[in-house]
């Protein structure tokens, strides 16, 4: 499982649309056939939008704090 699904449970993921409105976004699913663990690790965790279909992606950060940097 990705590391920071626990964190995005937590939250209230939403995009704008361009005429202003928000819209939920959703966990991505995917066939289980062509589910690879270690490939999501990864690649982060996909969303969809469930009015437009629009998916958005949520990965780690490439910066890692050195020695306890929390900024």
């Amino acid at each position: 499982m990705f590391q920071t699904s626990a964190r995005l449970a937590e939250l209230k993921l939403q995009h704008r649309h361009n005429d202003g409105s928000w819209s939920p976004l959703q966990p991505a699913h995917h066939d289980a056939a062509a589910h690879d663990p270690e490939r999501d690790w990864l690649n982060g965790q996909r969303y969809v939008c469930t009015d437009c279909g629009e998916e958005v992606r949520i990965t780690a950060s490439d910066r890692l704090p050195a020695n306890g940097d929390t900024t």
